[in-house]
């Protein structure tokens, strides 16, 4: 069974649940649905960035 759940927040993908199993990504922080592909680019974009100091 596959069912629409919604769209990526960054291509628009359509993103389905198929037999159960969610075809994405919800990110933990924002709660924002995202593609496989566009999730991967996401986090390499995170790891780019400079770490903050944490004081």
């Amino acid at each position: 069974m596959e069912e629409l759940v919604g769209f990526c927040a960054q291509c628009g993908k359509p993103i389905h649940c198929l037999h159960g199993f969610l075809n994405g990504v919800v990110s933990s922080e924002t709660e924002t649905l995202y593609c496989f592909p566009c999730h991967e680019k996401q986090k390499e974009t995170e790891h780019a960035k400079p770490d903050k100091c944490h004081k």
